[in-house]
Protein backbone atom coordinates (compact mmCIF):
# COMPACT_ATOMS: atom_id res chain seq x y z
CA UNK A 1 0.00 0.00 0.00
CA UNK A 2 1.24 3.34 -0.88
CA UNK A 3 0.76 6.18 1.15
CA UNK A 4 1.76 9.92 0.24
CA UNK A 5 4.22 11.52 2.48
CA UNK A 6 2.85 15.11 3.23
CA UNK A 7 -0.24 15.53 2.90
CA UNK A 8 -0.90 18.07 5.09
CA UNK A 9 1.25 20.96 6.35
CA UNK A 10 4.30 19.29 8.18
CA UNK A 11 3.38 21.36 11.50
CA UNK A 12 5.71 18.85 14.08
CA UNK A 13 9.74 19.22 12.92
CA UNK A 14 11.54 17.60 15.13
CA UNK A 15 11.55 13.53 16.35
CA UNK A 16 13.05 11.41 19.36
CA UNK A 17 13.91 8.24 17.78
CA UNK A 18 14.54 5.01 19.90
CA UNK A 19 17.47 2.90 18.89
CA UNK A 20 18.87 1.74 22.30
CA UNK A 21 16.47 -1.56 22.81
CA UNK A 22 18.90 -5.34 23.10
CA UNK A 23 16.55 -6.92 20.12
CA UNK A 24 16.33 -10.00 22.25
CA UNK A 25 13.54 -11.23 20.12
CA UNK A 26 16.08 -10.95 16.95
CA UNK A 27 18.84 -13.35 18.48
CA UNK A 28 21.10 -14.23 17.23
CA UNK A 29 21.04 -12.06 14.57
CA UNK A 30 21.04 -8.88 17.19
CA UNK A 31 24.90 -10.52 18.92
CA UNK A 32 26.78 -8.56 16.97
CA UNK A 33 24.16 -5.95 14.91
CA UNK A 34 22.16 -3.62 16.74
CA UNK A 35 18.50 -3.74 16.12
CA UNK A 36 17.66 -0.40 13.67
CA UNK A 37 21.08 -1.49 11.95
CA UNK A 38 19.33 -4.90 10.44
CA UNK A 39 19.37 -4.28 6.77
CA UNK A 40 16.25 -4.98 5.42
CA UNK A 41 16.78 -4.33 1.33
CA UNK A 42 20.31 -4.01 1.80
CA UNK A 43 19.85 -0.61 4.05
CA UNK A 44 19.95 -0.66 7.50
CA UNK A 45 16.10 -0.05 9.10
CA UNK A 46 17.56 3.25 11.04
CA UNK A 47 18.19 4.55 7.40
CA UNK A 48 14.71 3.76 6.15
CA UNK A 49 13.41 5.34 9.35
CA UNK A 50 15.50 8.16 9.00
CA UNK A 51 13.98 8.69 5.05
CA UNK A 52 10.96 8.53 6.36
CA UNK A 53 11.13 10.92 8.70
CA UNK A 54 12.95 13.42 5.80
CA UNK A 55 9.92 12.67 3.65
CA UNK A 56 7.72 13.70 6.57
CA UNK A 57 9.03 17.19 6.60
CA UNK A 58 11.44 16.56 9.86
CA UNK A 59 14.17 18.55 10.34
CA UNK A 60 15.55 17.77 13.71
CA UNK A 61 15.66 13.91 14.76
CA UNK A 62 17.46 12.79 17.85
CA UNK A 63 18.60 9.25 18.33
CA UNK A 64 18.81 7.89 21.63
CA UNK A 65 21.26 5.23 21.78
CA UNK A 66 22.75 2.09 24.34
CA UNK A 67 23.24 -1.28 23.07
CA UNK A 68 26.03 -1.31 20.85
CA UNK A 69 25.18 2.58 19.98
CA UNK A 70 28.52 2.80 18.92
CA UNK A 71 27.56 1.06 15.65
CA UNK A 72 25.10 3.32 15.23
CA UNK A 73 26.48 6.60 15.94
CA UNK A 74 29.19 5.68 12.85
CA UNK A 75 26.38 4.90 10.90
CA UNK A 76 25.30 8.05 11.40
CA UNK A 77 28.07 10.00 10.81
CA UNK A 78 28.80 8.07 8.29
CA UNK A 79 26.10 9.64 5.67
CA UNK A 80 24.48 12.83 4.48
CA UNK A 81 21.12 12.84 5.86
CA UNK A 82 19.86 16.03 4.23
CA UNK A 83 18.50 16.65 7.88
CA UNK A 84 19.84 17.10 11.45
CA UNK A 85 20.67 14.10 13.50
CA UNK A 86 22.38 13.91 16.60
CA UNK A 87 22.85 10.76 18.41
CA UNK A 88 22.20 10.99 22.56
CA UNK A 89 23.65 8.17 24.51
CA UNK A 90 23.49 8.51 27.97
CA UNK A 91 22.24 5.10 29.18
CA UNK A 92 18.39 5.09 29.16
CA UNK A 93 16.70 2.80 30.97
CA UNK A 94 13.35 2.77 29.12
CA UNK A 95 11.63 4.37 26.66
CA UNK A 96 10.57 7.59 28.76
CA UNK A 97 13.36 7.56 30.26
CA UNK A 98 15.39 7.77 27.09
CA UNK A 99 13.45 11.04 26.46
CA UNK A 100 13.85 12.14 29.69
CA UNK A 101 17.45 12.09 29.32
CA UNK A 102 18.01 14.14 25.85
CA UNK A 103 15.61 16.32 26.91
CA UNK A 104 18.15 19.19 26.66
CA UNK A 105 18.30 18.62 22.91
CA UNK A 106 14.73 17.97 22.41
CA UNK A 107 13.18 22.49 22.70
CA UNK A 108 10.35 23.72 23.59
CA UNK A 109 8.13 22.81 20.51
CA UNK A 110 5.61 19.71 20.01
CA UNK A 111 7.73 16.42 18.78
CA UNK A 112 7.29 13.06 17.68
CA UNK A 113 8.82 9.85 19.11
CA UNK A 114 9.29 6.42 17.11
CA UNK A 115 10.56 3.58 17.89
CA UNK A 116 13.46 2.36 16.03
CA UNK A 117 12.46 -1.25 15.01
CA UNK A 118 9.50 -0.15 13.19
CA UNK A 119 9.19 -0.30 9.00
CA UNK A 120 6.24 2.12 8.07
CA UNK A 121 5.31 4.64 5.64
CA UNK A 122 2.19 6.20 7.59
CA UNK A 123 1.41 9.59 6.77
CA UNK A 124 3.58 11.32 10.02
CA UNK A 125 2.15 15.28 9.00
CA UNK A 126 -1.48 14.27 9.01
CA UNK A 127 -0.72 12.84 12.91
CA UNK A 128 0.57 15.68 13.47
CA UNK A 129 -2.16 18.21 12.08
CA UNK A 130 -4.30 15.95 13.95
CA UNK A 131 -2.58 16.37 17.16
CA UNK A 132 -2.30 20.14 17.10
CA UNK A 133 -5.78 20.27 15.90
CA UNK A 134 -6.87 18.54 18.75
CA UNK A 135 -5.22 19.92 21.58
CA UNK A 136 -4.31 17.16 23.06
CA UNK A 137 -1.70 16.45 25.40
CA UNK A 138 -0.32 12.94 23.48
CA UNK A 139 -1.30 11.38 20.21
CA UNK A 140 -0.57 7.56 19.44
CA UNK A 141 -0.55 6.57 15.91
CA UNK A 142 -2.51 3.12 15.85
CA UNK A 143 -2.75 0.33 13.62
CA UNK A 144 -5.00 -2.35 13.60
CA UNK A 145 -3.64 -5.88 13.70
CA UNK A 146 -5.02 -9.55 13.65
CA UNK A 147 -3.21 -10.66 16.87
CA UNK A 148 -3.02 -7.44 19.55
CA UNK A 149 -1.24 -9.47 22.04
CA UNK A 150 2.58 -8.21 21.35
CA UNK A 151 1.10 -4.57 21.41
CA UNK A 152 -0.49 -2.32 23.65
CA UNK A 153 -4.07 -2.47 22.77
CA UNK A 154 -6.50 0.97 23.17
CA UNK A 155 -9.78 2.03 23.65
CA UNK A 156 -10.70 4.83 21.76
CA UNK A 157 -14.10 6.96 22.87
CA UNK A 158 -16.56 8.22 19.72
CA UNK A 159 -14.42 11.45 19.89
CA UNK A 160 -11.21 9.92 19.34
CA UNK A 161 -9.96 10.05 22.93
CA UNK A 162 -8.30 6.61 24.64
CA UNK A 163 -10.22 5.39 27.29
CA UNK A 164 -7.95 2.51 27.92
CA UNK A 165 -4.59 1.08 27.24
CA UNK A 166 -3.11 -2.23 28.20
CA UNK A 167 0.41 -2.70 26.87
CA UNK A 168 0.77 -6.14 25.91
CA UNK A 169 -2.50 -7.39 27.73
CA UNK A 170 -2.89 -11.25 28.06
CA UNK A 171 -6.00 -12.85 26.36
CA UNK A 172 -8.05 -12.76 29.69
CA UNK A 173 -7.73 -9.18 29.56
CA UNK A 174 -9.16 -8.44 26.53
CA UNK A 175 -11.78 -10.49 27.83
CA UNK A 176 -12.60 -8.40 30.57
CA UNK A 177 -11.98 -5.60 28.85
CA UNK A 178 -14.80 -6.37 26.38
CA UNK A 179 -17.34 -7.16 29.31
CA UNK A 180 -16.37 -4.19 30.72
CA UNK A 181 -17.08 -1.67 27.96
CA UNK A 182 -19.45 -3.50 25.61
CA UNK A 183 -22.32 -1.47 26.28
CA UNK A 184 -20.32 2.12 26.00
CA UNK A 185 -20.35 3.70 22.77
CA UNK A 186 -17.27 2.94 21.37
CA UNK A 187 -15.25 3.14 18.03
CA UNK A 188 -12.51 0.57 18.44
CA UNK A 189 -14.03 -2.16 20.72
CA UNK A 190 -13.45 -4.86 17.92
CA UNK A 191 -11.48 -3.57 16.24
CA UNK A 192 -7.98 -4.63 17.34
CA UNK A 193 -6.22 -1.05 17.19
CA UNK A 194 -2.65 -1.49 18.81
CA UNK A 195 -0.20 1.17 19.61
CA UNK A 196 2.28 1.63 16.98
CA UNK A 197 5.44 3.22 18.87
CA UNK A 198 4.57 6.46 16.75
CA UNK A 199 3.86 9.38 19.61
CA UNK A 200 3.41 12.81 19.15
CA UNK A 201 3.79 15.08 22.67
CA UNK A 202 3.19 18.54 24.04
CA UNK A 203 6.52 19.36 25.07
CA UNK A 204 5.08 20.06 28.67
CA UNK A 205 5.81 16.00 28.54
CA UNK A 206 9.27 17.29 29.24
CA UNK A 207 8.35 18.62 32.97
CA UNK A 208 6.13 15.81 33.80
CA UNK A 209 9.20 13.01 33.16
CA UNK A 210 11.33 15.54 35.21
CA UNK A 211 8.71 15.98 38.41
CA UNK A 212 7.19 12.17 38.11
CA UNK A 213 10.87 10.45 37.39
CA UNK A 214 9.10 6.79 38.35
CA UNK A 215 8.03 7.09 35.08
CA UNK A 216 10.02 5.03 32.75
CA UNK A 217 7.89 3.94 30.20
CA UNK A 218 5.46 4.86 27.91
CA UNK A 219 3.41 1.74 27.27
CA UNK A 220 3.38 0.49 30.97
CA UNK A 221 3.80 3.89 32.63
CA UNK A 222 3.25 7.31 30.98
CA UNK A 223 0.31 6.73 29.32
CA UNK A 224 -1.97 4.94 31.79
CA UNK A 225 -0.77 7.72 34.22
CA UNK A 226 -1.37 10.33 31.52
CA UNK A 227 -5.31 8.94 31.23
CA UNK A 228 -5.39 9.00 35.27
CA UNK A 229 -4.31 12.65 35.59
CA UNK A 230 -6.88 13.29 33.05
CA UNK A 231 -4.90 14.87 30.31
CA UNK A 232 -6.72 13.96 26.65
CA UNK A 233 -5.18 11.59 25.33
CA UNK A 234 -5.39 11.11 21.08
CA UNK A 235 -5.74 7.76 19.21
CA UNK A 236 -4.88 8.18 15.46
CA UNK A 237 -5.89 5.62 12.76
CA UNK A 238 -2.99 4.78 10.37
CA UNK A 239 -5.35 3.09 8.57
CA UNK A 240 -4.28 1.43 5.15
CA UNK A 241 -0.81 2.44 5.60
CA UNK A 242 1.85 0.09 6.19
CA UNK A 243 3.56 -1.14 9.12
CA UNK A 244 5.34 -3.60 10.39
CA UNK A 245 7.31 -4.51 13.86
CA UNK A 246 10.34 -6.27 13.25
CA UNK A 247 11.04 -7.53 16.06
CA UNK A 248 10.81 -11.70 15.54
CA UNK A 249 12.92 -13.03 12.59
CA UNK A 250 9.13 -14.20 10.70
CA UNK A 251 8.44 -10.68 11.02
CA UNK A 252 12.33 -9.35 9.61
CA UNK A 253 11.75 -11.72 6.73
CA UNK A 254 8.26 -10.76 5.73
CA UNK A 255 9.10 -6.94 6.10
CA UNK A 256 12.02 -7.67 3.69
CA UNK A 257 9.23 -9.22 1.68
CA UNK A 258 6.85 -6.40 1.68
CA UNK A 259 9.31 -3.86 1.30
CA UNK A 260 10.75 -5.61 -2.23
CA UNK A 261 6.83 -6.57 -3.55
CA UNK A 262 6.67 -2.02 -3.15
CA UNK A 263 4.04 -2.06 -0.57
CA UNK A 264 6.30 -0.01 1.30
CA UNK A 265 6.75 2.75 -0.96
CA UNK A 266 7.94 5.03 -0.98
CA UNK A 267 10.49 3.25 0.77
CA UNK A 268 12.53 0.93 -1.58
CA UNK A 269 15.74 -1.30 -1.45
CA UNK A 270 18.89 0.56 -1.62
CA UNK A 271 20.46 0.89 -4.46
CA UNK A 272 18.87 1.64 -8.56
CA UNK A 273 16.24 -0.05 -10.62
CA UNK A 274 17.49 -2.11 -13.56
CA UNK A 275 16.25 -4.73 -15.88
CA UNK A 276 14.69 -6.65 -15.50
CA UNK A 277 11.92 -4.64 -13.59
CA UNK A 278 12.25 -5.26 -9.57
CA UNK A 279 16.06 -5.84 -9.40
CA UNK A 280 17.50 -2.98 -7.69
CA UNK A 281 21.80 -2.61 -7.51
CA UNK A 282 23.79 -0.67 -5.26
CA UNK A 283 26.92 -0.59 -6.88
CA UNK A 284 28.86 -3.36 -9.30
CA UNK A 285 27.79 -6.66 -9.38
CA UNK A 286 28.47 -9.65 -11.78
CA UNK A 287 26.19 -11.84 -12.46
CA UNK A 288 26.81 -14.77 -15.03
CA UNK A 289 23.05 -17.06 -13.43
CA UNK A 290 19.18 -16.20 -13.14
CA UNK A 291 17.98 -13.84 -11.40
CA UNK A 292 14.06 -13.53 -10.76
CA UNK A 293 12.91 -10.29 -9.38
CA UNK A 294 12.11 -8.95 -6.96
CA UNK A 295 16.09 -8.74 -5.94
CA UNK A 296 18.01 -6.37 -4.04
CA UNK A 297 21.81 -6.88 -5.37
CA UNK A 298 24.86 -4.82 -2.74
CA UNK A 299 27.87 -3.80 -4.07
CA UNK A 300 30.56 -6.77 -4.94
CA UNK A 301 27.86 -9.68 -5.60
CA UNK A 302 28.72 -12.37 -7.88
CA UNK A 303 26.41 -14.66 -8.66
CA UNK A 304 28.06 -17.66 -10.78
CA UNK A 305 26.44 -19.62 -13.66
CA UNK A 306 23.42 -21.67 -13.19
CA UNK A 307 22.92 -20.23 -10.33
CA UNK A 308 19.32 -18.96 -9.28
CA UNK A 309 18.46 -15.81 -7.15
CA UNK A 310 15.22 -14.96 -6.34
CA UNK A 311 12.36 -13.97 -5.96
CA UNK A 312 12.70 -11.95 -3.17
CA UNK A 313 16.11 -12.23 -2.01
CA UNK A 314 18.59 -10.00 -1.03
CA UNK A 315 22.12 -10.27 -1.02
CA UNK A 316 24.72 -7.98 0.99
CA UNK A 317 27.87 -6.70 0.12
CA UNK A 318 30.40 -9.14 -1.61
CA UNK A 319 28.16 -11.99 -1.04
CA UNK A 320 29.01 -15.15 -3.33
CA UNK A 321 26.30 -17.53 -4.55
CA UNK A 322 27.97 -19.73 -6.51
CA UNK A 323 27.77 -22.32 -9.20
CA UNK A 324 24.15 -23.74 -9.35
CA UNK A 325 22.79 -22.52 -6.05
CA UNK A 326 19.50 -21.85 -5.58
CA UNK A 327 18.59 -19.26 -3.06
CA UNK A 328 14.60 -17.88 -2.52
CA UNK A 329 12.64 -16.03 -0.36
CA UNK A 330 15.79 -15.01 1.67
CA UNK A 331 17.98 -12.38 3.27
CA UNK A 332 21.81 -12.78 3.14
CA UNK A 333 24.34 -10.47 4.72
CA UNK A 334 27.60 -9.07 3.57
CA UNK A 335 30.31 -11.52 2.81
CA UNK A 336 28.03 -14.61 2.67
CA UNK A 337 29.44 -17.37 0.85
CA UNK A 338 26.93 -20.08 -0.89
CA UNK A 339 28.53 -23.04 -2.22
CA UNK A 340 27.56 -24.81 -5.37
CA UNK A 341 24.54 -26.25 -5.40
CA UNK A 342 23.65 -24.80 -2.00
CA UNK A 343 19.67 -24.62 -1.78
CA UNK A 344 18.48 -21.85 0.81
CA UNK A 345 14.70 -21.14 0.72
CA UNK A 346 13.14 -18.84 3.48
CA UNK A 347 16.64 -18.24 5.54
CA UNK A 348 17.70 -15.47 7.21
CA UNK A 349 22.39 -15.46 7.25
CA UNK A 350 24.06 -12.88 8.62
CA UNK A 351 27.47 -11.75 8.08
CA UNK A 352 30.46 -13.50 7.53
CA UNK A 353 28.45 -17.24 6.93
CA UNK A 354 29.71 -19.86 4.49
CA UNK A 355 27.41 -22.57 3.73
CA UNK A 356 28.95 -25.14 2.35
CA UNK A 357 28.40 -27.12 -1.10
CA UNK A 358 25.19 -28.67 -1.73
CA UNK A 359 23.85 -28.03 1.50
CA UNK A 360 20.09 -27.18 2.31
CA UNK A 361 18.85 -24.88 4.21
CA UNK A 362 15.01 -24.85 4.90
CA UNK A 363 12.37 -22.61 5.76
CA UNK A 364 12.44 -20.10 9.37
CA UNK A 365 16.32 -20.88 9.45
CA UNK A 366 18.59 -18.45 11.13
CA UNK A 367 22.34 -18.84 10.67
CA UNK A 368 24.27 -16.25 13.09
CA UNK A 369 27.61 -14.31 12.06
CA UNK A 370 30.54 -16.07 10.62
CA UNK A 371 29.20 -19.19 11.21
CA UNK A 372 30.33 -22.78 8.71
CA UNK A 373 28.18 -24.94 7.74
CA UNK A 374 29.93 -28.01 6.33
CA UNK A 375 29.27 -29.49 2.76
CA UNK A 376 26.11 -31.59 2.84
CA UNK A 377 24.39 -30.31 6.04
CA UNK A 378 21.07 -30.64 5.92
CA UNK A 379 18.76 -28.28 7.83
CA UNK A 380 15.52 -28.27 8.17
CA UNK A 381 12.62 -25.71 9.09
CA UNK A 382 13.40 -23.47 12.42
CA UNK A 383 16.63 -24.49 13.09
CA UNK A 384 18.74 -21.21 14.60
CA UNK A 385 22.50 -21.19 14.47
CA UNK A 386 24.35 -19.04 17.15
CA UNK A 387 27.07 -16.64 15.66
CA UNK A 388 30.59 -18.55 15.17
CA UNK A 389 28.63 -22.10 14.89
CA UNK A 390 30.34 -25.13 13.06
CA UNK A 391 28.02 -27.51 11.93
CA UNK A 392 29.28 -31.00 10.05
CA UNK A 393 28.23 -32.86 7.66
CA UNK A 394 24.62 -34.21 9.57
CA UNK A 395 21.27 -34.10 8.99
CA UNK A 396 19.98 -31.57 11.45
CA UNK A 397 16.42 -31.52 12.18
CA UNK A 398 14.49 -28.20 13.28
CA UNK A 399 15.62 -27.63 17.15
CA UNK A 400 14.95 -23.92 17.60
CA UNK A 401 11.87 -21.80 15.85
CA UNK A 402 12.20 -18.48 14.96
CA UNK A 403 8.68 -17.87 16.24
CA UNK A 404 9.42 -18.33 19.54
Amino acid sequence: MRCDFRQGPCLIKSAVVLAGGRGTRLRPLTYVTPKPLVPVGNEPLLGHILRFLKHNGITEVIVVVNYLGELIRKFIESRDWGIRVRVCDKNPLDTADAVRKCCDMIGDAPFFVAMGDVLTNMPLCDMGAYHEETGAFATIALKAVENPLEYGLVLLNESGEIELFLEKPLSIEIYLMTLAYYRKRTRTLYANLVNTGFYAFDPLLIDLLHKERYLMDFGRHVFPYLLEAGHRVMGWDAGEAYWKDLGRPAAYLEAHRDLLAGLCEPLTPRGRLVEPEGVWVDGEVEVEGLVIPPVALADGVRIGPNAVVGPYVSLGSNTYVETGARVKDSVIWDNVEVGAGAVLDGCIVASGAVIGREARLGPNTVVGHNSVISDGVKLESGVVLEPHARLRRVEVAATSSVNE
